[in-house]
């Protein structure tokens, strides 16, 4: 089922923070969108971390895990 742009990366988000690690070629085909897709809403969550004035995500960043072969947050 595709989503909008903004339920997709709240979705992500909330994914995150719970912990989970996120592969970009299963949660693309779960939201209907390519990888690139998703590399772009990981990339505009961590762009919220460094950007956020409110202290929301303060020390948080997103990472890459090789063995896991998805993103966490950290």
């Amino acid at each position: 089922m595709k989503k909008s742009k903004y339920d997709r990366i709240l979705s992500l988000y909330t994914m995150l923070n719970s912990g989970e690690i996120i592969n970009k070629s299963e949660v693309a085909i779960e939201f209907g969108v390519n990888e690139r897709t998703i590399q772009r809403d990981i990339d505009d969550i961590r762009a919220f971390f460094f950007d956020n004035t409110l202290g929301i995500g303060h020390g948080k960043t997103i990472i890459f895990k090789k063995k896991k072969k998805g993103y966490r947050i950290v």
